[in-house]
C-alpha cells in the first residue's frame, strides 16, 4: 500500500481567515480543502501600531511522497552511491528531491538524460496505485548536485546569444534536441527579446527549438551537411549538363571512306563531281504503264507483246 505523508506549512496572515486565503494560494486548493491549527491569533497594537499577525499550522495529506523516497535510496544503495537525499514541499502536491554528494555526478548524464530518466521512473513509483485507490496525483522533480538550477542559466545564456545572432544575420538559428523543460526554458528567454521569436520542431526526443527574426517569418534552416550535400548534387548537376552541352557541340566525325576497286584518274573524279556535285538533280525517266501482265514480261525478257500469243 501506498504511504501518505503529512505536510505542515506555516502562514501569517492580519487575521485568520486572511493567513488561510493565503495558504490555499499558495497550495494551489480551495480553503475548504485545508486543514489548519492556530497557533497564534493576530493582536491589535496602540493606534495600529505593534501589531502581530495570526500564525496558522496547515497539514496537508500527500500521497506518493515515501514511495518517491524510498524509490531513491533504494536505487543509490544498489549503485553502491554514497549521496544526502532531501525532499523539500513545493506548490500544492509537488515534491523536489536533491541528491547530493560526490559520487551523485555519475546520475546526470549527458545534458542530463540519465536525470530526466531517473526523474520519470520515480514519478512512475509514486504515483502507482493499488486497485480502487484513489489519490492526487504527485509530480516529483528529482536533482542532482543543483544540475538543473546550473542547466537553466546556461540555456538561458544560450537562448540570448543566440538570438542576437538571428537579430544580426536574420538568419534563423536551430538548437540541439532538448527535453520539454529545457525547451520552455528557451522560449520563455527569448520571449522577452524584440524582434526575434521560437517555434518547436520535430518529434519525441528529436523535438528542437528554432529561434527565428519575427519579419523575416518562422523558417527552418537546414544543417551544414544538408547544405553540403545539396551544393554537391548542384555541383553533380552541372557537370552533366555541362557535358551535355558539350556533347551537343561535339561535330560527328566524317563517315569513312572506302576504295572498292581502282582508284579513280583526275578526269574521272572530275566528271564524276560534275554529274552529282550539282544542285540540279537529273530528271526521271517517266515510269512505263504497261496494258497488261503479259506486256510487263515481254518487257522484262525484251520482247513485245505482239509476239507473244497464246496457244489454242
Amino acid at each position: 500500500m501506498s504511504t501518505a505523508v503529512k505536510q505542515e506549512l506555516i502562514f501569517t496572515g492580519k487575521t485568520v481567515e486572511l493567513a488561510v486565503s493565503e495558504a490555499a494560494e499558495k497550495l494551489g486548493c480551495e480553503a475548504s480543502e485545508l486543514t489548519y491549527e492556530v497557533l497564534e491569533h493576530e493582536k491589535g497594537g496602540f493606534l495600529g501600531l505593534g501589531g502581530t499577525p495570526a500564525k496558522i499550522k496547515v497539514e496537508r495529506t500527500v500521497a506518493g511522497e515515501v514511495i518517491a523516497r524510498e524509490f531513491i535510496d533504494t536505487l543509490l544503495e544498489d549503485m553502491e552511491i554514497k549521496a544526502d537525499v532531501e525532499v523539500i514541499a513545493t506548490r500544492k502536491s509537488d515534491r523536489q528531491i536533491n541528491i547530493v554528494g560526490d559520487e551523485a555526478g555519475v546520475l546526470i548524464g549527458h545534458h542530463g538524460d540519465t536525470l530526466e530518466a531517473l526523474q520519470y521512473l520515480t514519478n512512475l513509483a509514486a504515483n502507482k496505485r493499488e486497485e480502487d485507490e484513489s489519490r492526487d496525483y504527485v509530480h516529483i522533480t528529482v536533482d542532482v548536485e543543483n544540475y538543473r538550477s546550473k542547466r537553466e542559466a546556461t540555456l538561458r545564456s544560450l537562448a540570448r546569444r543566440m538570438a542576437a545572432k538571428v537579430a544580426k544575420n536574420g538568419k534563423s538559428v536551430m538548437l540541439e534536441p532538448m527535453s520539454p523543460y529545457e525547451r520552455r526554458i528557451i522560449h520563455s528567454e527569448v520571449q522577452g527579446i524584440e524582434g526575434v521569436s521560437t517555434n518547436s520542431i520535430g518529434v519525441d526526443a528529436s523535438r528542437r527549438v528554432v529561434i527565428y527574426l519575427e519579419s523575416a517569418g518562422f523558417s527552418v534552416p537546414t544543417r551544414k551537411s544538408e547544405r553540403s550535400s545539396r551544393r554537391s548534387d548542384r555541383r553533380s548537376e552541372r557537370r552533366r549538363d555541362s557535358g551535355r552541352s558539350v556533347q551537343k557541340n561535339v561535330k560527328k566525325p566524317a563517315a569513312p571512306m572506302y576504295d572498292d576497286g581502282e582508284k579513280m584518274s583526275a578526269e574521272e573524279l572530275s566528271d564524276l563531281i560534275s554529274t552529282y556535285g550539282s544542285k540540279e538533280k537529273p530528271a526521271r525517266e517517266p515510269q512505263k504503264k504497261f496494258k497488261d501482265f503479259d506486256e510487263y514480261i515481254n518487257s522484262i525478257l525484251g520482247g513485245s507483246s505482239s509476239e507473244s500469243g497464246t496457244e489454242n
